[in-house]
């Protein structure tokens, strides 16, 4: 065999349309770039797809176009096929829904027309292919700082009756996208998963949906302003999981689902509620770092959830209770009896937040605890001064904690303080992890070895308990709690320009990470 032979592209045809289709679609269509051998290969990974996905990596930086003309070739080389998933994100198109604040031209309405018909025709299309998992995002990703409206003040687009009578959807998501009214739900007895994200929900839809889809298992609503009294409530439900995100108008929640097992809540904790049968719900967020809304409801709620096993709770909610005293002291301590993991989600560190810490930990003991986590975020609040702060600990002992992981450690006087409150308290510790930058613990920096200096020789009630430094990414630190994503931290573009770099293929000029399109194009 002489250097260089190519002798993959010698393979029987059958062969190489099987290694094709075993690549994701986005590394098969660069094959097309290999020699004419490979040129329409790409498209057998296409036909036997029963996946189609246009996401981020697909949307961003092309025309609409060349974004139109793809996804309409793709969809028409799939061809009668059944379909089993179908994802689609909008880049940034100016003219595809209108603007809900200017006046609109006859040339522009035509072009809106046309966009609004496509998306039409495509999840027509896709119906018609008995798709079982349906994900539209239409939000662009443009919010503002607040993450409560979209910046380029469209009109959402609206999502006729026909996906509601669809008997093989189970999983159904929509971003910016309104629902018709009146909403008429006729067929979708099958959806196990619906995820809604700045939809035009109102309690009488939630309300009706939940009466009709009778297999929901899990619910998402993020930023559903026009809910405001939600109920989850009925003995049939088969609700599982259940996730609200700033969904800011909710001023009443009544649940009773016997089934439900985990409830997370970004927001304002200062709702009115009634919660019935929650007793198999084990594990709980509740947060609402990055609002400035007050949390009076907190330990209410927490009490109807205090047989969780696992709680994440934000530093943000019981400082603002436990400073302003918004809590009836009668009804404490609270003991989380079958608490076995809590994570705290710091926005900062002080004296202040260390005193609440301490002060959470003597109201709602956890007997049982085994892992706590704390993660330190980048806000910076300083509150010091407003309070004075009590000199003495709390009498607290943890009797069955084992591991613990504070991450964004960067070993403050305070932070110190708080290892050292942790190590006299643990008494059967085995291990405690403090996970920092990775820049701060390169190179056996001189702050390191400080840091290590320090917490050599902090007492430890457990003889056996090990501190653990290491970096983000270190083996070391793979204990991890159950909640792994902080919703104030959802990422939105800003609508800033992008400047791309270009190849030229064929004389013409093609954004790079766009190459793999150009066969389809031509």
């Amino acid at each position: 065999m002489s250097r260089g032979e190519d002798r993959i592209s010698n393979l029987p045809n059958e062969i190489l349309e099987s290694i094709v289709c075993l690549m994701p679609l986005k590394d098969a269509i660069r094959t097309s770039t290999l020699s004419k051998r490979w040129i329409h290969l790409w498209q057998f990974n296409l036909v036997s797809s029963t996946s189609l996905q246009f996401g981020e990596d697909f949307s961003c930086n092309q025309s609409p176009k060349q974004f139109v003309a793809t996804l309409d070739r793709y969809l028409q080389l799939h061809g009668n096929r059944n379909l089993d998933k179908f994802g689609i994100l909008f880049p940034p198109f100016e003219n595809f829904f209108p603007n809900g604040g200017v006046s609109i031209c006859p040339r522009e309405r035509a072009r809106i027309n046309r966009g609004v018909k496509w998306m039409e025709n495509w999840v027509s299309t896709v119906l018609a292919k008995g798709v079982k998992e349906l994900d539209i995002d239409l939000s662009q990703r443009v919010l503002n700082s607040y993450r409560e409206i979209y910046m380029d003040d469209r009109i959402p687009f609206v999502i006729t009756n026909s996906v509601f009578n669809c008997n093989s959807l189970t999983h159904l998501s929509l971003s910016r996208c309104n629902f018709s009214e009146p909403l008429e739900l006729t067929n979708l007895a099958g959806l196990d998963s619906l995820s809604l994200d700045h939809v035009n929900l109102t309690d009488e839809m939630l309300t009706n949906i939940l009466e009709k889809c009778v297999s929901l298992e899990s619910i998402s609503l993020k930023r559903c302003e026009f809910l405001e009294e939600v109920k989850f409530v009925g003995d049939k439900l088969k609700l599982q999981k259940l996730l609200m995100v700033d969904c800011r108008g909710v001023y009443d929640m009544e649940i009773s689902a016997p089934k439900l097992e985990s409830f997370l809540y970004h927001g304002s904790i200062s709702f009115s509620h009634a919660f019935g049968n929650v007793s198999k719900v084990t594990d709980a967020y509740f947060c609402s770092v990055g609002l400035e809304d007050n949390d009076e409801e907190l330990f209410g709620v927490l009490s109807e959830f205090s047989h969780v096993k696992v709680l994440t709770i934000c530093s943000f909610s019981f400082i603002h209770v436990i400073l302003d005293e918004e809590y009836n002291e009668d009804d404490f301590p609270m003991e989380l009896r079958n608490l076995l993991e809590l994570q705290l989600v710091m926005d900062s560190i002080s004296e202040v937040h260390l005193h609440c810490m301490f002060t959470f930990f003597h109201l709602c003991p956890s007997p049982f605890l085994e892992k706590l986590f704390i993660q330190f975020l980048d806000q910076q609040y300083d509150i010091s001064d407003l309070v004075t702060v009590e000199k003495n600990t709390p009498d607290i002992v943890f009797q069955k904690l084992k591991w613990i992981k504070i991450t964004n450690f960067d070993g403050s006087p305070l932070e110190l303080k708080l290892v050292k409150f942790l190590l006299e308290k643990a008494t059967v510790l085995e291990s405690i992890f403090l996970v920092m930058n990775q820049c701060d613990i390169s190179n056996n920096s001189l702050s390191l070895r400080i840091v290590q200096g320090q917490l050599s020789i902090l007492p430890k009630a457990s003889k056996n308990a090990q501190i653990v430094i290491c970096g983000p990414l270190d083996r070391d630190c793979t204990i991890n709690p159950t909640h792994k994503t902080f919703y104030h931290q959802e990422k939105y573009r800003n609508g800033t320009t992008v400047h791309l770099d270009y190849a030229t293929i064929g004389g013409e000029n093609i954004p790079l990470d766009q190459e793999f399109l150009y066969s389809v194009l031509l």
